[in-house]
């Protein structure tokens, strides 16, 4: 699986989990992949020997654990057996979309 279609599925995968608002690139937008033409703020995928970093905006609701640990299972899912590092980067109430939080669209900002 190449490195675009890989970072495509983890987006994907974790955007359709009900309690994410959305991706995040971090405080400091370290969590993105650079791809050819665009970038995928959210995910950060290097290579399949490396730990997968994923960043969120998530609905209240559920326990956040819980949530980190289905995303988890969502990477690995798509991925295979590889590290995830999952990292909340914001918290919005149910029914919010996370506009005005830094939440890009699954293309990244």
């Amino acid at each position: 699986m190449s490195a675009v279609e890989a970072v495509d599925r983890v987006a994907a995968a974790v955007l359709a989990h009900p309690a994410v608002a959305g991706l995040h690139g971090g405080t400091f937008g370290d969590i993105t992949t650079y791809l050819p033409g665009r970038r995928v703020a959210g995910v950060r995928f290097a290579d399949a020997d490396a730990a997968v970093a994923v960043g969120v905006v998530l609905r209240l609701g559920d326990p956040l654990p819980e949530v980190v640990d289905q995303l988890r299972g969502r990477v690995v899912a798509e991925l295979g057996e590889i590290p995830v590092d999952v990292e909340i980067c914001g918290v919005v109430a149910p029914g919010e979309d996370g506009a005005g939080e830094g939440v890009p669209g699954p293309g990244g900002a």
